[in-house]
């Protein structure tokens, strides 16, 4: 698997690691991590996903950064599922998420992305579209 280098792409991986990517689920799932040191396996599934398929960083990246946050950090556990969701090992599938789908999916009232990015604190629950695609209605 080809992986850009860190130095190559450094801004994207301090987006994704401070919460800036502007994928809402995502965004709001690195808050939640940083702020509490937990976070839903579903979201974590996403995080990987973006950090590997869409910036095509490196999973090893993903995996120290969780062992630094995760309060109930596992190294089995932790490197076992970015091993996974990256594609690489003994299950090479290719586990791309569709961020935005996975949203609407299993956010669709927006409530967990407004608790946790502040600036979609105040949107409208009834304007899924401004919350789950604010790029599109700034």
């Amino acid at each position: 698997r080809e992986w850009l280098p860190l130095s190559e792409n450094q801004d994207n991986f301090i987006r994704w690691a401070t919460g800036q990517t502007n994928l809402p689920l995502v965004d709001a799932g690195m808050k939640e991590l940083l702020t509490t040191g937990c976070t839903s396996n579903r979201v974590r599934q996403n995080m990987a996903s973006v950090l590997t398929k869409d910036l095509k960083l490196d999973w090893r990246l993903g995996a120290e950064f969780y062992q630094l946050c995760l309060e109930d950090h596992c190294v089995a556990a932790n490197f076992g599922n970015w091993i996974y969701f990256s594609g690489v090992g003994g299950d090479p599938k290719c586990r791309h998420f569709r961020t935005c789908s996975q949203a609407w999916r299993y956010d669709s009232d927006g409530r967990y992305v407004r608790k946790w990015i502040d600036r979609l604190r105040d949107c409208d629950a009834n304007d899924m579209e401004a919350v789950l695609r604010p790029w599109d209605f700034q």
